[in-house]
């Protein structure tokens, strides 16, 4: 059996690209991400089949009635956005227990049949799955998910969008999702790393790497799913085109704003309003910083001149600024953690000026795109 994991990008497409493969018999997969929390490695810590299974519920309570799933909007699914689904837990707890027998196994095994418990739980078939597949969402998280669960030969998929869209639409979709509550300099700093280190860092945990651009699951969706199809050794259905959890149309999550649905349009950005959120000097350095992925991926869409070729940039950026007028608003917290905040705004500031810059940022090598070909 083939392991994929799944790791975004900044507003990547990952959920998206999850529910595309959503319904293939050949595909084991949960409804959701798997967080590398204290409680999900209790799981693997006990030995008892009945409260391995238990825990499991308690560590993804959604993954068994989505009707509380607000955030990923897996509570407004279907046609009408009123639907939601639900798995029987007596029968995943009993198809685990018969599954796993009191025998001594190991992370990877019991994962496995978690996840063959829970198709059985559904009514599906399992006899012709070939992948597992794994939402581990982060770069950090990913690392910390292989830490728990030892993998030896697995594949990621990095599913990502231009670099300057992947830095402006967090930030956009952050500061304005229910105010900013969580959007602060430490994410800030998370979404340009990840933007412009992502590949790279997934490459240093894994060379077998795969990347999925979003601006392809828009515009040529089926030859992206036809090529994920051929690389993996699975059967192509006309199913993978359509964005669904539990075979009920998905649209789209809660800090997006929007409902995407079925339409292309509705999933392609409007006109970025950049100098909302940037200087004109902030997009000339982002623009340096991420060319070589721009080429590689998009190909080269603009000129760098030589005033343009800022190396280090000391100066406080406009969505730096921004993301510290947010922090100073929201005073409604416990003293320390409001503190803490405050304290990190000069902390990711000079991390960002001495980390984020050409003399760091190194991308020498691209994995390939899925769908390019």
């Amino acid at each position: 059996m083939k392991i994929l994991l799944l790791v975004t990008g900044g507003r990547g497409g990952s959920d998206f690209f999850q529910g595309l493969l959503d319904g293939h018999d050949e595909i084991y997969q949960f409804p959701g991400i798997l967080r590398p929390t204290k409680n999900f490695e209790k799981i693997f810590e006990m030995k008892n089949p009945i409260k391995i299974a238990n825990k499991f519920i308690e560590y993804a309570p959604n993954f068994f009635d989505s009707s509380n799933d607000s955030h990923e909007r897996h509570n407004s699914l279907g046609k009408n956005k009123n639907q939601h689904y639900k798995v029987n837990k007596k029968n995943f707890i009993n198809n685990f227990k018969n599954l796993h027998n009191y025998k001594t196994l190991n992370n990877l095994e019991i994962l496995k049949m978690l996840h063959e418990a829970y198709y059985l739980a559904r009514g599906k078939k399992t006899k012709k799955i070939k992948i597992l597949f794994i939402h581990t969402h982060t770069v950090e998280m990913t690392r910390q998910f292989l830490k728990i669960v030892k993998l030896n030969n697995y594949s990621i998929i990095h599913t990502m969008r231009n670099p300057i869209e992947a830095i402006y639409s967090p930030i956009k979709n952050w500061l304005k999702f229910k105010k900013g509550i969580f959007f602060f300099p430490r994410n800030l700093f998370f979404q340009i790393d990840l933007a412009l280190n992502g590949i790279s860092d997934l490459l240093k945990i894994n060379n077998k790497t795969y990347t999925v651009l979003l601006e392809n699951l828009l515009t040529k969706r089926r030859a992206v799913m036809k090529d994920f199809c051929k690389i993996f050794k699975i059967k192509f259905s006309t199913k993978l085109l359509n964005c669904t959890y539990f075979g009920l149309q998905w649209w789209g999550d809660s800090v997006s704003g929007r409902w995407i649905g079925k339409s292309q349009k509705n999933l392609k950005p409007k006109n970025l309003n950049l100098s909302k959120y940037f200087f004109e000097r902030d997009i000339n350095y982002f623009k340096f910083l991420s060319y070589e992925i721009s080429k590689k991926y998009y190909g080269e869409k603009y000129n760098l001149s030589e005033n343009k070729n800022i190396y280090i940039n000391i100066f406080p950026m406009k969505a730096e600024i921004l993301v510290w007028k947010n922090t100073f608003k929201h005073k409604r917290v416990k003293p320390k953690v409001y503190i803490k905040r405050l304290l990190s705004i000069p902390h990711f500031y000079l991390k960002r000026v001495i980390l984020i810059n050409k003399f760091f940022i190194k991308n020498n090598y691209f994995p390939y795109s899925i769908g390019s070909k």
